[in-house]
C-alpha cells in the first residue's frame, strides 16, 4: 500500500498509508532497515517511540506539518523518541593499564575471546573526570577493526587511538555494546501536552549511535532537553528549531536545547535556532551504568539563541575540544525560580566554558547580563577567544558587566590553580558597563592581543583590562579607547610579570602597574612616559614607571633596580664620589646612563646632593 516509491513504509494518520502511527511502522522494518515517510498530520504519542535497530530513516513533510504530540499523561521518565538498544555484553577487566595514545586494550585471552571484529566497545574506568560531580567517570567508545584479530593474545585492537588513561588502579574495564548505525530523523515537529515531567534524559534521546543525522526537526514545549546525545559518534544536528524547554521535577534547573553527553565524539550542531532554554547547546558527562565518558571534538556553528535564562552556549565538564563558530547569543531574561532554595543570580551570559582546549570564534554576544563570556576555573584552561563581537554587556544588580571574564581557582579542585593558557585575540568589545576583560584571581599565562576595546566601565569602576593576582600576561597590539576617567590597563593585587607593549591608547591613558617584573614599552598614548617626577623611592628599591611618594633625589649609596620599562638616568653636579652600574664602579661622577629592565644603579655622594632625572622609555 506504500504511496512513496522511495520509502519502505508510509505512515498517514488519515489511513491512506501502510500504518496510521509511527511505532508499528518501525517495528515492521526488515532487519536491513528502511525509510519511513510520515505524511502531514498530528500524531498522538502515548508511549515512547523506540528505535532499537540500525539503518532507520524517518522523514516527515516539514516542521509544523508532520507533528508528534506526547500525551498529557506521559509525565514520567518517558522520552518522546528514543534510539537506543540496551543489549550489552559482560564487562571484562583489563589486565594491563591502557595509556593515552594506545591503539589496543589488553584483557585475559579468555575474555578477549568474547569479542569479535566489528564489535563496538565501551572502554571505561572509575577515574573521576568532573571536579563538580565526582560520580562522572572516564570512558570512550571504540570499534574493533576487521580481522586479523587473535584473541589468544588477549590484545584487542581498536579503531582509533585512546584519548585517556585507563589503569588497573581505577578498575578499568571494557564491555561490548550494541551500537545502532545510520539513524536519520528529519522534517517534523515534536512536542508535549504534559504539564510536568520527571525525565532524566532528553525529550528525544539517542544513546550508542554511530552516524546520527537530525535535520529540520522542531522540538518545543518539552522537558529536560530537546535533543540529548549519549555516547554518540559522528552525529550531525542541522537546521533544527528548539524552543520553550521546561524544567523537570523535582530536580529543576534542566532545560536545554541540545545536550552532548557521555562518550560522544565528532558531533556537529549547525544552523540551529533556539529560544526559551537554560542553555541552547551544552556538553556534560553523565553518571550511571555504562554512561561513562568525555565529550570530544564537538563543533557548534552558525547557531542563534535568544531568550536564554542562564547562558546561551555552554560546556559543562568534562568536555574537550569544543568549538563555537559563528554563533549568535542575543539578550536573555534571567531565571527567577529558585534552585535548591537558592534564587539564581540575575545574569545571562553569552558563553560559559568548562572544557579544556575549547574555542569561541567569530561569534557575537549582544546585551548579555553580567558577563559576555565566562571561563570557569582550571577546567577551562587553554581557551581561544578569537574574532568575536561582544557589545552592550549590562551590570545588573551589582553584577560585573564584563565582556570576557576569567574565573579563579576551582573550590573543589586545586586551590592554587585557576584558568590559564588562554588566547584572547582580535575581538571587538564595546559598551560594557564594567571592564572589557577582567578576572577573579590567580590567572596566568594569558595572551591578550589585537582587540578593539571601546567605552568600558561606564557604571562599574575599574580598567578596560583589569586582572587580579595574575602572572605572565602579554597585552599587545590592542586599541583601547573610551575609558573616561578609568585606567586603560590595571594590575591588581600580586600581579606581576606582565608585558604591555605596542598598544594604542587614548592620549595620557593610565596604565596602573604593580610588581617588579613587568614591562611597559612603546604604547601609543602612554609611552614614552618621559620624565618621572620624584622618581626615587624614598626607602630605596625599584625605579618603576609610577612612584608613590617618591623623592627627587637618590639616597646615598642605595642600589636601585630598573623595573617596568628601560630608563635613561641623568646624574650631574653634587659631591659624587662613585656611580655603580650593575654593581661595577664606572669611575664616573656624572653622566647619562641608559639602563634596561633589571639593571641597577647606585650613586654615592657626600654632603652636596647631585642633580638627577629619570626618564622612562
Amino acid at each position: 500500500m506504500t504511496t512513496d516509491l522511495y520509502s519502505t513504509f508510509v505512515v498517514d494518520i488519515a489511513g491512506t498509508g501502510d500504518f496510521t502511527n509511527l511505532q508499528p511502522a518501525i517495528n515492521a522494518l526488515p532487519a536491513s532497515g528502511g525509510k519511513i515517510f510520515v505524511k502531514a498530520g498530528v500524531y498522538p504519542i502515548t508511549s515512547t517511540i523506540t528505535i532499537t535497530s540500525s539503518n532507520v530513516q524517518i522523514q516527515g513533510e516539514g516542521m509544523g506539518i508532520t507533528s508528534f504530540v506526547l500525551d498529557s499523561a506521559m509525565t514520567g521518565n518517558t522520552p518522546a523518541i528514543e534510539a537506543y538498544n540496551k543489549v550489552v555484553g559482560t564487562p571484562r577487566n583489563l589486565v594491563d593499564s591502557t595509556l593515552q595514545g594506545d591503539t589496543t586494550i589488553t584483557t585475559s585471552s579468555a575474555d578477549a575471546a568474547s569479542f569479535t571484529a566489528g564489535d563496538y566497545v565501551l572502554l571505561y574506568s572509575d577515574k573521576v573526570v568532573d571536579t563538580e560531580a565526582t560520580g562522572k567517570h572516564a570512558g570512550e567508545v571504540k570499534q574493533i577493526p576487521p580481522p586479523p584479530f587473535d584473541p589468544t593474545s588477549g590484545i584487542i585492537p581498536v579503531d582509533d587511538q585512546i584519548f585517556d588513561t585507563y589503569t588497573l588502579a581505577d578498575s578499568a574495564q571494557v564491555v561490548s555494546i550494541t551500537m545502532l548505525q545510520n539513524i536519520t530523523l528529519s522534517d517534523f515537529s515534536i512536542t508535549s501536552t504534559a504539564s510536568s515531567s520527571t525525565l532524566n534524559v532528553g525529550f528525544t534521546h539517542f544513546r550508542f549511535v554511530e552516524n546520527l543525522q537530525i535535520e529540520r526537526v522542531e522540538v518545543h514545549d518539552a522537558f529536560n532537553a530537546g535533543i540529548h546525545l549519549e555516547s554518540v559518534r559522528n552525529a550531525n544536528i542541522s537546521d533544527c528549531y528548539i524552543h520553550h524547554i521546561s524544567d523537570v521535577t523535582p530536580a529543576g534547573n534542566v532545560r536545554y536545547g541540545v545536550v552532548v553527553g557521555s562518550a560522544s565524539q565528532n558531533v556537529s550542531v549547525t544552523g540551529c535556532r533556539f529560544s526559551h532554554t537554560r542553555h541552547a547547546v551544552t556538553t556534560g558527562g553523565s553518571s550511571g551504568k555504562f554512561a561513562n565518558g568525555v565529550q570530544r571534538n564537538v563543533i557548534v556553528a552558525n547557531c542563534t539563541s535568544m531568550l536564554a535564562d542562564t547562558a546561551h552556549f555552554d560546556t559543562h565538564q568534562p568536555a574537550e575540544n569544543v568549538t563555537f563558530a559563528g554563533c549568535m547569543a542575543i539578550g536573555g531574561i534571567p531565571a527567577t525560580l529558585p534552585v535548591g532554595g537558592v534564587i539564581p543570580k540575575p545574569e545571562v551570559y553569552g558563553f560559559q566554558m568548562r572544557g579544556r582546549n575549547c574555542s569561541i570564534i567569530g561569534c557575537a554576544v549582544l546585551q548579555a547580563r553580567g558577563k559576555g563570556i565566562m571561563l570557569f576555573g582550571p577546567v577551562s584552561s587553554g581557551a581561544s577567544i578569537v574574532s568575536n563581537m561582544i557589545a552592550n554587556v549590562q551590570a545588573i544588580k551589582g553584577t560585573a558587566g564584563t565582556g570576557i571574564y576569567f574565573d579563579g581557582p576551582d573550590a573543589s579542585g586545586d586551590p592554587a590553580t585557576a584558568t590559564s593558557n588562554h588566547t584572547i585575540t582580535g575581538n571587538v568589545i564595546k559598551n560594557c558597563d564594567g571592564s572589557a576583560i577582567a578576572n577573579d584571581k590567580q590567572n596566568s599565562d594569558i595572551v591578550i592581543s589585537g582587540n578593539v576595546i571601546e567605552n568600558t566601565n561606564s557604571i562599574v569602576s575599574g580598567a578596560a583590562i583589569q586582572l587580579v593576582d595574575a602572572e605572565n600576561i602579554l597585552i599587545t597590539g590592542n586599541n583601547i579607547s573610551g575609558t573616561a576617567q578609568n585606567a586603560a590597563i590595571k594590575m591588581v593585587g600580586t600581579s606581576d610579570n606582565w608585558q604591555i607593549t605596542q598598544n594604542h591608547l587614548e592620549l595620557n591613558a593610565d596604565i596602573s602597574l604593580s610588581g617588579t617584573g613587568s614591562v611597559v614599552i612603546n604604547n601609543a598614548g602612554h609611552n614614552p612616559v618621559g620624565n618621572i617626577p620624584n622618581p626615587w623611592p624614598a626607602s630605596g628599591g625599584d625605579l618603576t614607571n609610577n612612584i608613590t611618594a617618591g623623592s627627587p633625589n637618590p639616597q646615598n649609596g642605595i642600589v636601585y633596580t630598573v623595573r617596568h620599562s628601560p630608563k635613561t638616568i641623568v646624574v650631574t653636579g653634587g659631591d659624587v664620589s662613585q656611580i655603580d652600574i650593575n654593581g661595577i664602579n664606572t669611575d664616573l661622577t656624572a653622566g647619562v646612563f641608559k639602563l634596561g629592565i633589571g639593571e641597577t644603579i647606585a650613586v654615592t655622594y657626600g654632603t652636596e646632593i647631585p642633580k638627577s632625572a629619570v626618564f622612562a622609555e
